[in-house]
């Protein structure tokens, strides 16, 4: 999803690792209307990635795209109980939704008081 970052204005990254998952799952966000956020902190990537197609090793984040395995513990990890494999692997996960509609809340309030 990097690669995208050319085509947007100042975009945001959310990187799955900072709400606590195990996957670094990077998407880009842009926001207008005079509206912006702050991510949370984005943690290193220091633990190691199991190779698709393999079971997540002990301590491994997992990499959940193409035909990777394990689709009921992205399922759990991601918070995306209802999806299939295909979903996975293209999805925002809901914890990216829920913090960039806190800061547009919050910044709603703000604007109002």
């Amino acid at each position: 999803m990097e690669e995208a970052r050319s085509e947007l204005r100042d975009p945001v990254t959310l990187c799955a690792a900072a709400f606590g998952m195990r996957t670094y799952r990077h998407r880009l966000f842009e926001t207008g209307g005079g509206f912006a956020f702050t991510p949370p902190p984005h943690p290193a990537h220091l633990a190691p990635v199991t190779k698709m197609g393999r079971p997540r090793a002990a301590g491994h984040f997992a990499h959940y795209v193409g035909n990777f395995s394990g689709v009921a513990e992205a399922r759990s990890d991601m918070g995306v109980g209802w999806m299939n494999r295909d979903g996975i692997r293209e999805c925002i996960p809901p914890a990216y939704t829920h913090w960039i509609g806190a800061a547009l809340l919050a910044s709603r309030l703000e604007v109002a008081a």
